[in-house]
């Protein structure tokens, strides 16, 4: 996610339609395809962070939508930033819902925005209560989530060991993390080199505990990968990109079940090098995102080459 803070720098944006879509809802709203706007909504965003077209709690689900969309965003992040998916399935039909997750209670106020911080099983509980008073507001039965990014192990706790399973049909995981990240070796090998893991890793308990829970050496990436990763009740539907730079390896998010569709992006679309963060604003994806949840949706998926490659 450290990408996505830079990346208000960039002047590009794109606001583009997915095409081969149809409206299904009479209120449609802008979808910004854009990794400045995504960052702007959750920088300039007030408690509690809706993203366009979501949190409507008077919203009930239609028979052809019946399981409302619960979206979960990654590290630093929080519910605002979702500028295209958000209003993407709000167009079509769906009752869509954003959690923020993972602040600590004692956070100072010009960080209240910033989440994904705290350990990701109390961050789980989290997302288990906010898919509890959906599930309560809106009548249904079951839900499905969109995951991105460390909210895909927090979705994947959840499913595993908060009985997400029994109320969860199905989730689109966005760059899930699995098996962890390399992305911060060189700090980790650096830290372990002076033998000064147990002082850091201490200090950044109540800082960034989630940040710890994303190293493939923690103690929650080897709970959760001795438990099988999948609760076999749920179908996940991975979205991986090869010009991640956030997830490494990018194929830690790649993992075979009879219940798991793996998606490489650049299997779908060569010329689309959208990164971890651009996968999230990304057209290419969005179509695919909504066939998942709407078979049929997209008759055609675009592929284009993406404004923010390798971010």
């Amino acid at each position: 996610m450290r990408r996505i803070w830079l990346s208000i720098l960039l002047s590009l944006t794109a606001s583009l339609a997915v095409p081969g879509t149809a409206a299904a809802h009479p209120e449609q709203l802008p979808v910004h395809y854009s990794i400045p706007i995504l960052v702007a909504d959750m920088t300039g965003a007030k408690t509690p962070f809706d993203p366009p077209g979501a949190n409507d709690w008077t919203c009930t689900p239609t028979p052809e939508h019946p399981e409302p969309i619960v979206l979960v965003h990654g590290v630093l992040g929080n519910g605002a930033g979702w500028p295209a998916m958000s209003p993407l399935l709000h167009n079509h039909g769906f009752c869509v819902f954003s959690v923020t997750y993972g602040r600590y209670p004692d956070q100072p106020a010009a960080l209240a925005g910033v989440g994904g911080l705290a350990p990701i099983p109390d961050s789980s509980r989290e997302l288990r209560d906010f898919v509890t008073r959906v599930r309560a507001t809106t009548g249904a039965d079951r839900v499905n989530l969109l995951a991105w990014s460390e909210g895909t192990l927090v979705a994947a706790h959840y499913l595993l060991f908060e009985g997400g399973s029994q109320v969860v049909d199905q989730i689109f995981n966005l760059a899930p993390i699995y098996a962890g990240t390399h992305a911060a070796d060189p700090v980790v090998n650096t830290v372990y080199g002076l033998n000064a893991q147990d002082p850091v890793f201490a200090a950044l308990r109540p800082t960034c505990q989630g940040c710890v829970d994303m190293l493939p050496i923690s103690d929650f990436i080897i709970d959760l990968q001795a438990a099988g990763v999948y609760a076999p009740e749920v179908h996940y539907t991975n979205l991986l990109t090869r010009a991640d730079t956030e997830v490494i390896p990018y194929t830690s998010g790649y993992r075979e079940a009879p219940n798991a569709t793996n998606i490489v992006l650049q299997d779908v679309c060569p010329v689309n090098l959208a990164g971890h963060n651009a996968i999230s604003v990304d057209p290419t994806v969005a179509a695919l995102m909504l066939n998942t949840f709407a078979p049929g949706t997209v008759s055609e998926i675009p592929c284009a080459p993406s404004p923010y490659p390798a971010m």
